[in-house]
């Protein structure tokens, strides 16, 4: 179904369109209502859309309105899923490009762990046997939907790639309430920005710990592998659905983390805006988001003790295997020597630079190195990264 000529009021035809996309009806708790409301104006009033990205917007929130049903349609055929407990999840986290991804990737290798698989948060459900995912008409959906994403944006494989049937972030749960930052990275919405940095994530944060239930109802006792930087800004929330979550903060000079993701957000908005995007509006609003974020984070992780690990970027892209031993050493997990052997195998054979460098620079988007470091100062002096260059170019390992 074509997106309407105006997205202000047109919750009733997205609902429809959804529903005629999945074959189910039900949306679950009307506790999202505010927040579409206040995106859709938001398409209208910020946003300017090539012709193509204005179906692309409309095509992005069928799927999350599409991902609602399957998680309720879900539920309702499992609803003893609800009644697990997750114990003692492992949490990477951190600012945006700091290595999370690449971390997440290496312990995905550790089939110990159960970990949220790029399809499975597109289309929750129990999570069926590996071997039959590629019949699966939802995995081979997600996929195509991958191949059109990064033949409009191929330049974003090598800042950031998506693969379909390996791990992915707890974001892409999250975004089912419509209160997420997942939104405002996507798109050009300072309206809703501003709306949302005045709600509460902890229900988003509830419906999330249930759609992994849901995912895992067939292996409860598995230990989950997360990874969100955005937990770092929700850490509060995140310990409240998983009080014995043990977390995996990773750090980076914000001078070369910043200036990443900006370039990182800014190729993922030109899938929707073209060349239209604002680059100086993304600067400010990124630096100012994610200081206060790592600051919170400071004054919570006092409380925690030994539940943080800390993992420095450049001690992780010298010695990442080392890195893998102490923080399982940390927590108390058993690094098998199978799992070992093939974690060396992936650090030796996987280069993120095979989909070309990672090329950006800070003033694109209204930045200068020194300011980010003053702004940044006191985490920085913290984590012992002030002052610091990160002289790795991006890419060698993937953030």
């Amino acid at each position: 179904m074509a997106a309407p000529a105006r997205f202000t009021g047109s919750e009733a035809l997205l609902h429809e369109s959804a529903s005629l996309a999945t074959g189910l009806e039900d949306f679950g708790r009307d506790d999202y209502l505010d927040g579409l409301g206040v995106l859709l104006k938001a398409l209208d009033t910020d946003l300017q859309p090539t012709a193509m990205g204005r179906e692309i917007a409309w095509g992005m929130l069928v799927g999350v309105m599409s991902a609602r049903l399957h998680t309720q349609e879900g539920w309702r055929r499992r609803p003893d899923c609800l009644g697990h407990h997750i114990r003692r999840p492992l949490v990477i986290t951190g600012m945006p490009r700091s290595g999370t991804t690449a971390l997440h990737k290496l312990l995905a290798l550790d089939t110990q762990f159960q970990g949220l698989e790029h399809w499975l948060s597109e289309t929750p459900m129990v999570r069926p046997p590996r071997a039959s995912w590629e019949g699966n008409i939802h995995f081979q959906r997600s996929r195509r939907n991958l191949e059109q994403f990064f033949a409009i944006v191929p330049e974003l494989r090598a800042g950031h790639e998506i693969v379909v049937d390996e791990v992915d972030e707890c974001l892409e749960i999250l975004k089912q309430s419509f209160v997420s930052n997942w939104f405002v990275g996507s798109l050009g919405v300072p309206s809703y920005d501003a709306w949302f940095l005045g709600q509460s994530e902890l229900p988003s944060y509830r419906r999330y710990a249930d759609v992994l239930r849901l995912i895992g109802a067939d292996e409860p006792d598995k230990p989950w592998l997360l990874k969100n930087p955005g937990h770092i800004a929700q850490l509060e929330a995140l310990l409240q659905v998983f009080p014995d979550a043990c977390v995996v903060q990773t750090h980076r000079d914000p001078a070369q983390a910043l200036p990443s993701l900006c370039s990182v957000l800014s190729m993922a908005r030109r899938v929707v805006e073209g060349e239209g995007v604002q680059l100086l509006g993304i600067g400010g609003r990124e630096s100012a988001y994610w200081r206060q974020a790592l600051d919170r984070a400071v004054e919570l992780r006092e409380s925690l003790g030994g539940r943080v690990f800390d993992v420095d970027h450049r001690r992780f892209h010298s010695d990442p295997l080392g890195v893998v031993k102490a923080l399982y050493g940390h927590f108390g997990f058993t690094l098998d020597a199978e799992v070992e052997q093939r974690m060396d195998r992936w650090i030796a054979e996987s280069p993120t630079t095979r989909h070309g460098e990672h090329r950006y620079t800070p003033q694109r988007f209204g930045l200068e190195q020194e300011a980010i470091r003053r702004e940044f100062g006191g985490y920085s002096r913290r984590f012992g990264l002030a002052g610091v260059t990160d002289d790795t170019r991006e890419g060698e390992v993937q953030a």
